[in-house]
């Protein structure tokens, strides 16, 4: 698809995933909308990173920035941002994930040029195991509408019923900028940023399955600890909180229960993390730090998981992937 519209960035910040990277550039440059760029940021790979990008770099699409250190995943995702990417928008697809929608980057710029002041355009993402080589369909993100209060996508995302999967967020890069992304070193740093532009904005939505996440064991959910992992979650909770304040999209009795509620949502999405890679003690750990340090959030926790565990565990929807391979 030839086109005049803003230029879009899909950053691949990528280390040590030579043998997955390969699959996130093809989704990149298979995208139908123009005018692209696609930045390739190795940080510092040691393995053959470079290699497998040489392939691609008869593509004028495509650009490789290789670290002359390693600054880590965050920091990475920053410098990608700030520095390098040149497009009106921006979207965020780690090495080893994949777009799955060729057209979804066309569709969300439609979307953009109808609504021009919209904040981000998102749409829904599935689960890949790479165990088990198959997709795993999410319950969240349906019968949303095209354009949305950010507000009340905040609401719903601490109940649950909406989630902003990183590899599908389109946002306005001078937005990102201003909201200082991926400012937070912790494992929900892209959760913070993508938060931190739903009060009192509006947000776009796309109604296809754009993106796969891939869930194995060498996630950065899986490289923290028990306790690490609460020290990052407090920030994901509190951090978007005070932008909620700030823009005054939310009572102070709202925030708290909002909070309370946010809290407990991305504890379940730790211990569900944890039951995938039969990480049993970490899960146990988090769970009862979470009561002990934030009794009412460990509590909401509880009954989370209690619900949840009669649901999602006992009959989860799974599709092999098209061609029998991810």
């Amino acid at each position: 698809m030839s086109g005049t519209g803003p230029l879009a960035t899909i950053m691949i910040p990528t280390y040590g995933q030579a043998e997955l990277l390969a699959h996130a550039i093809d989704s990149a440059l298979a995208q139908t909308y123009a005018p692209l760029e696609v930045i390739v940021a190795d940080d510092a790979s040691p393995d053959a990173t470079a290699a497998v990008v040489s392939d691609y770099l008869a593509d004028p699409r495509l650009r490789y920035v290789r670290r002359e250190r390693n600054l880590g995943r965050t920091a990475n995702y920053r410098t990608t941002l700030r520095h390098d990417a040149t497009g009106v928008v921006a979207l965020n697809l780690d090495g080893d994930d994949w777009l799955l929608d060729p057209n979804y980057l066309a569709e969300a710029m439609e979307l953009y040029r109808e609504r021009p002041e919209l904040a981000l355009v998102f749409a829904r993402a599935d689960d890949f195991s790479a165990r088990t080589g198959t997709y795993e369909e999410t319950s969240v993100n349906r019968n949303l509408e095209r354009v949305n209060s950010g507000t009340d996508l905040l609401r719903a995302y601490a109940d649950g019923s909406v989630s902003i999967p990183h590899a599908t967020a389109l946002y306005r890069r001078d937005r990102a900028l201003a909201a200082n992304f991926y400012a937070y070193d912790c494992v929900g740093s892209d959760t913070i940023a993508l938060l931190s532009l739903l009060p009192g904005n509006s947000v776009g939505f796309v109604d296809v399955v754009a993106a796969a996440w891939n869930k194995h064991d060498d996630n950065a959910t899986f490289r923290t600890s028990a306790t690490g992992r609460l020290s990052n979650d407090r920030l994901v909770v509190d951090v978007p909180a005070e932008y909620v304040r700030s823009a005054r999209a939310l009572s102070e009795r709202e925030l708290a229960t909002w909070q309370r509620r946010m809290g407990a949502r991305w504890g379940l999405s730790y211990l569900e993390d944890c039951a995938v890679a039969g990480q049993y003690g970490a899960a146990l750990h988090y769970l009862l730090a979470t009561i002990t340090s934030r009794p009412a959030t460990g509590a909401s926790l509880v009954l989370a998981a209690l619900r949840k565990g009669t649901r999602r565990f006992a009959a989860p929807q799974h599709r092999t992937p098209a061609g029998g391979q991810a």
